[in-house]
């Protein structure tokens, strides 16, 4: 049996957008893999039945398409090097049509702006979105010569961003203040586009009725600092006239959905838990949300890996009932809702569900399922049974050495930490062994047992590597999750309780060679770690918060973010917020320290990891930084495949060098 290998995500293939036909009798879904040369990805569109799957064509780097039709799909695409260059310059979007029947490519729509199809009305209309300050709708709206001039100013203005709101960038996006996201019907014959909501009216939400004669959308007028709550509109496509819902703006939807005759919305007053309370059902009638069901479940999948590139929708519509992905302790669940608010588990699925999709009445998932990576499965309902329909990924770990994930249970008095333990290839009880402790982001995420590539090349490297989802993780319910202002305290306990278990559970741990790396929240918790503990060899802390203080000003989602978890305000609390950062901590620091971030990460911004390297390399500690160059947050899931292949290869070497 081999190793798996660093390189190996270069050949694995990623499963999203899996979409259903409009008459549910097929699906499409998108399969991409890494080009290390070109650093990007490429995308294959696929037809199937749910049994038999052909790749239809190649979309280039495009990770995206809509059913116009059975018959025809759409997607953004530049056939020739002249479409490319009207695109990048001239701010154009061009749509190609792939017809189903006669397998061809043609050019369907051209639009001079950045902007996307997001429904089919009808042979007539499309329904469009585009995210656009004020200024760029002459875009569309200018003659040739006057567009041109509005061109040549846009790239004078692109020396500097005017900003006065917040937030004003937002990762994976750039920079956004004054951007808002526009919806517009655009006239097939005419080529009229004609915007549904004012200039400075940013949409969230947007679903449309089956009859395609209402839009129902969320949003809200941005006036300088944006809400978390939004209101809910309904655009009526014949009378081409809009109403407000509901106006309340107290309440932040999570979910819009269309059944029968009702609107049901999933979401939070955030009042018990703040921004982490689950989600509740409620129906919107009279201009009034009637609660449903008391759910207070996680409505959605929150299980991390890091071998996933897109998304596909998590719920669905049918017979009289609403299907949606959970998540359940550490796995996915598929649960129904009816208007009478009762819910009932249809599908535990054993893993992550990536996505769903109905096909000629079955269900069917993006999943990974065990040790596999993605593939599509058939979900049989009545039977409680599970076929995989696809092998996409057959070959991308034949013969290689998986680590299956051995469970350990940490208990206290009240709670329940579950964790996982992953065993080197060619194990030897009577051998000893250094280990990683792996921590994930969030924290209202969950590490299952699913494939995890870090980890599992890290165990065929000779690490035992072992992970745990302790308090503040998601699954488990609000008060789990709920760790605000006590930050480092017991989610600190959980974790340091769950080594001194693996370590008593796994007497072959060699205890003067442990490790710990994490993201985000786990990078925070490295931080913290290092700070008032030396029991860990070396660490590696990657997109991490250091300091409450200074990443409430600089995160895109700081300014709610850190009041909400930390207990207080910068200004008003300053101590409490000081309290919970780790930079408080950094002189009592002696662990050997990586740094790994990514100067476009505007959730946990570069200065984080800045400041805390900085006051480490004064004060002489062993430690180093890694900034990449125009990587975001999600460097290390859907980085670009050279960036990937440097961080893991970094951080590798760096525990190396100390075991």
């Amino acid at each position: 049996m081999e190793n798996i290998n660093l390189n190996d995500f270069l050949e694995f293939k990623f499963i999203s957008n899996l979409q259903s036909s409009p008459s549910q009798t097929q699906m499409a879904f998108l399969v991409a893999k890494a080009d290390e040369k070109k650093n990007e990805y490429s995308y294959d569109l696929f037809l199937s039945d749910g049994k038999k799957h052909q790749k239809l064509t190649n979309l280039k780097n495009k990770g995206s398409f809509i059913w116009e039709s059975d018959q025809s799909i759409l997607f953004p695409y530049a056939k020739t090097k002249k479409e490319e260059k009207a695109v990048k310059e001239l701010k154009q979007t061009l749509y190609y049509r792939y017809n189903l029947i006669d397998r061809k490519i043609e050019k369907a729509y051209e639009f001079n702006f950045g902007v996307s199809i997001i429904n089919v009305l009808n042979e007539q209309k499309l329904l469009l979105s585009a995210s656009l300050t004020e200024n760029q709708h002459h875009l569309y709206q200018d003659d040739e010569e006057s567009r041109k001039k509005f061109l040549e100013e846009e790239k004078k203005r692109a020396l500097y961003e005017d900003i006065n709101e917040i937030p004003f960038y937002f990762n994976g996006l750039g920079f956004t203040a004054n951007l808002r996201t526009q919806l517009f019907i655009y006239d097939i014959e005419t080529k009229v586009i004609a915007p549904i909501v004012n200039p400075n009216f940013s949409a969230g939400i947007v679903k449309v009725s089956d009859d395609k004669k209402h839009i129902y959308y969320t949003g809200q007028e941005i006036t300088g600092v944006k809400k978390l709550t939004t209101q809910v509109f309904a655009y009526h496509v014949t009378s081409r006239t809009s109403e407000t819902l509901y106006a309340e703006n107290d309440f932040s939807v999570a979910k819009i959905y269309l059944l029968k005759d009702e609107i049901v919305l999933a979401g939070t007053d955030m009042k018990d838990f703040g921004i982490n309370q689950n989600d509740d059902f409620y129906i919107l009638r009279n201009n009034k949300l009637e609660l449903i069901n008391l759910y207070r479940g996680s409505i959605g999948n929150s299980v991390g890996a890091d071998v996933r590139l897109g998304g596909s929708p998590a719920d669905l519509t049918q017979d009289g009932k609403i299907y949606f992905v959970s998540t359940v302790d550490d796995h996915n669940e598929l649960n129904s809702i009816d208007l009478l608010g009762n819910i009932r588990l249809e599908y535990q699925f054993n893993g992550s569900m990536d996505g769903i999709a109905l096909v000629s009445g079955q269900f069917y998932a993006v999943g990974l399922y065990r040790q596999k990576l993605q593939e599509i499965y058939h979900l049989d309902l009545k039977n409680n049974k599970l076929e995989q329909r696809t092998r996409l990924n057959q070959f991308a770990l034949k013969n290689k050495y998986v680590a299956v994930p051995k469970e350990l249970v940490f208990r206290s008095e009240k709670h329940l930490v579950k964790g996982w333990v992953l065993y080197p290839k060619n194990f030897d009880v009577t051998q000893k062994y250094p280990a990683i402790l792996d921590i994930h982001g969030g924290p209202k995420t969950v590490y299952g047992k699913v494939y995890y590539h870090e980890m599992q090349y890290w165990a065929n490297q000779g690490y035992i590597v072992f992970f745990a989802n302790p308090r503040g993780s998601d699954g488990k319910g609000d008060a789990f999750s709920d760790i605000r202002g006590k930050y480092g305290t017991i989610d600190y306990d959980d974790l340091m309780n769950f080594t001194d278990l693996v370590i008593k559970k796994v007497p072959q741990i060699e205890t003067e060679k442990l490790f710990v790396t994490g993201g985000s929240y786990g990078g925070f918790m490295t931080n913290w770690i290092v700070g008032h503990t030396n029991r860990f060899k070396a660490a590696a802390t990657q997109r991490s918060i250091s300091n409450w203080l200074s990443f409430h000003g600089t995160s895109d989602i700081g300014f709610y973010f850190s009041k909400d978890q930390t207990g207080g305000h910068p200004n008003i609390n300053t101590d409490q917020l000081w309290e919970q950062s780790p930079m408080k901590y950094a002189m009592q620091i002696e662990t050997p320290l990586l740094f790994i971030h990514s100067d476009m990460d505007y959730r946990c911004p570069i200065e984080q990891a800045m400041q805390l390297f900085t006051i480490l390399k004064e004060k002489g500690n062993e430690t180093k930084m890694i900034w990449f160059k125009g990587e975001t947050h999600e460097l290390s899931r859907s980085g670009k495949p050279q960036a990937r292949v440097k961080r893991l290869t970094e951080i590798t070497e760096w525990f190396n060098q100390y075991k």
